[in-house]
């Protein structure tokens, strides 16, 4: 039965050369001179101070990012009014910060016209994929008499991807054209009206609906020629062989509404307007509260969720501030290992020598931004942070001046 639906499908009686083809490309670039190499030292210097200094002010922004969302959450919590009914809207709340939790609900079900697709459900996401050619770049240097041979690997592979690849660009595009547009594009459709009982959801709160399920349709539209496999719509001749130009299209959901055998259950803390659920501004400027988390949950659970994603948000951008720190000094001191790159021993006790010492100043310098940062909200943690940071300068100090005292 498996071979009369799909006689081209893998198996012991067709197989076939699966390997991708490819091209090698050989150049040559000869090696920079020492004055080359000291000018691109002098512009690694340049953009080290830029990045020094874009790595300053992120990390001078973040610390007060964080306190500043620290303490709207935390104004929140005491102000958030734990709302009962979600049936009914009181006006004496009109303005406030409440708490509401219950069943999605929409105006109609979510519905996709061009596969007759409709679910009961706030969002309806079409995903489209296209089966094309794929150049796989990958180069090789060798160090041949003074200069340098680059050999770069050209190899094409096929797979599905949701974006388009430009054929014409490949380095050998004969035989290896994809299509120039999808026949079907990827979108997403939202259900008319989305409410969480009879309250209203704004579109920011509407947006935070994105835990997408995948659906899987029972037929294939009459009004296409397309196959159903394995939950998806494609669009060729065999989905176990496909075909440059194949399409695979899938739909998820996301937000089930009371019209579903089994409605989702929201949890909402946004500012009462009516019957309108909006974002609340807080007493801190630029920072309003709008959550929503799919399930039941209190609003002590919801406060805590966002305070420890405001944590994490906040050592990420540190990482990365670091990070830039690093290599910003180590942009600092390229041209000091560029100076005695001719001598390799040397060159390599040297290079060990510098990358500590720029761990170390990235460090510091990072830890001294921050305390600067704190000092503004919090003086004593600040100042605590501001000693930890400035002790290395302060030991090196201390030990130059001993090593003087001593040679007198």
């Amino acid at each position: 039965m498996y071979r009369q639906h799909f006689p081209e499908a893998p198996g012991m009686h067709n197989m076939q050369d699966q390997h991708p083809t490819g091209t090698t490309r050989t150049t040559f670039r000869r090696q920079p001179t020492f004055g080359e190499r000291v000018k691109n030292g002098l512009v690694a210097f340049l953009a080290g101070l830029a990045l020094l200094a874009t790595a300053s002010y992120l990390l001078f922004w973040n610390e007060g990012r964080a306190v500043k969302t620290s303490k709207s959450l935390h104004e929140g919590i005491n102000l958030v009014r734990n709302f009962q009914s979600f049936e009914v809207a009181f006006k004496e709340n009109n303005g406030k910060l409440i708490y509401v939790h219950g069943p999605l609900r929409a105006d109609k079900a979510v519905h996709d016209a061009e596969y007759d697709i409709t679910v009961n459900a706030i969002k309806l996401k079409r995903h489209v994929e296209m089966y094309q050619w794929v150049e796989i770049e990958s180069k090789r240097e060798f160090e041949e008499d003074g200069q340098t041979r680059v050999e770069t690997s050209y190899s094409y592979t096929q797979k599905w991807s949701s974006e388009l690849t430009s054929s014409s660009s490949f380095h050998n595009p004969n035989g290896h054209h994809n299509p120039q547009s999808f026949p079907v594009t990827s979108k997403e459709d939202i259900a008319a009206n989305p409410r969480v009982g009879n309250f209203h959801l704004s579109v920011g709160l509407t947006e935070k609906i994105s835990d997408f399920q995948k659906f899987f349709p029972k037929s294939a539209p009459a009004n296409k020629e397309v196959i159903l496999h394995d939950g998806d719509f494609y669009h060729g001749i065999n989905p176990l062989r496909p075909q440059i130009g194949d399409l695979k299209v899938t739909f998820s959901y996301a937000g089930l509404t009371d019209d579903s055998e089994k409605a989702d259950t929201v949890s909402v803390i946004a500012r009462q307007m009516g019957t309108n659920l909006l974002s609340y501004q807080t007493t801190i400027d630029g920072y309003d509260i709008e959550l929503l988390y799919m399930g039941e949950h209190t609003p002590q659970e919801i406060f805590d969720k966002q305070l420890a994603h405001n944590t994490l948000v906040t050592w990420a951008f540190r990482f990365g501030g670091w990070l830039m720190m690093f290599i910003g000094f180590g942009c600092l001191t390229n041209i000091v290992t560029t100076l005695v790159d001719w001598i390799p021993i040397l060159r390599d006790i040297i290079v060990l020598g510098v990358n500590m010492m720029n761990v170390c100043l990235s460090i510091s310098l990072s830890l001294t931004i921050i305390s600067i940062s704190w000092i503004m909200y919090r003086p004593m943690i600040g100042m605590t942070i501001l000693m930890i940071g400035i002790s290395p300068f302060v030991w090196s100090r201390r030990r130059v001046n001993q090593s003087r005292y001593r040679s007198v």
